[in-house]
């Protein structure tokens, strides 16, 4: 029913198996049918705006080392929170989501994530993810 398999057997059967009867009745976890996620989810992207917002308002020879402090506080587990924004494939994947500043003055910054992935690949020579969850080495 849910899976789009065709329904054999008894003729008052709903499943195709006891599996998709399982998942038919499982609680949906997404921002429209949860307020808890939708929660959650706002403030996610609310931080990452506004981190995206104090990274961009910065002189430029001060966000190197304004993204060596954030990655090293994502690093030491202190706060997760800014491990996941830094770490994020749907916001590396969205270039200009969670930035205030984007296409302002004709110039293109991109998002926070973005940022890292491009510092932890030019510094590091890993991926933002490998850096913040401490799989990549120092280097």
């Amino acid at each position: 029913m849910k899976c789009g398999n065709k329904v054999i057997g008894r003729k008052d059967r709903k499943f195709c198996s006891s599996n998709c009867r399982k998942r038919y009745s499982e609680n949906t976890q997404n921002s429209y049918s949860s307020k808890s996620k939708r929660d959650r989810n706002y403030r996610f992207f609310d931080r990452c705006s506004r981190l995206s917002e104090f990274y961009f308002s910065r002189p430029p020879f001060e966000r190197l080392g304004l993204m060596q402090e954030w990655i090293e506080l994502a690093r030491s587990g202190k706060d997760k929170p800014l491990r996941d924004i830094l770490s994020n494939k749907f916001l590396m994947g969205q270039s200009d989501y969670g930035n205030p500043y984007s296409g302002k003055r004709g110039r293109y910054f991109g998002n926070i994530s973005s940022e890292c992935e491009e510092y932890c690949r030019r510094f590091w020579k890993a991926s933002a993810h490998n850096v913040v969850y401490n799989i990549a080495v120092q280097p």
